[in-house]
């Protein structure tokens, strides 16, 4: 396990996505003040966490919805 901080681009290597998802994810997310715009963004690891669990769960959402949106369009070529 990691200790400490991470960057965005440490983090998004770890969850297999590119760093500038991650960011675009954390801009959307978690938006900073206005002061901290700009500079570098450091994540503790119990806030990693919760953005790899997070985004664990929006992706297993996507793919459920895509699922059923697929499911439902076969149906209706029967």
């Amino acid at each position: 396990m990691t200790t400490g901080t991470q960057t965005p681009k440490q983090l998004a290597a770890r969850m297999g996505i590119s760093p500038k998802r991650l960011r675009a994810m954390l801009r959307t997310d978690r938006p900073r003040a206005a002061e901290m715009k700009g500079k570098k963004w450091e994540l503790g690891d119990e806030e990693a966490k919760k953005i790899r669990e997070e985004y664990k769960a929006k992706k297993a959402k996507a793919e459920a919805e895509k699922k059923a949106e697929i499911k439902k369009e076969l149906e209706g070529e029967k």
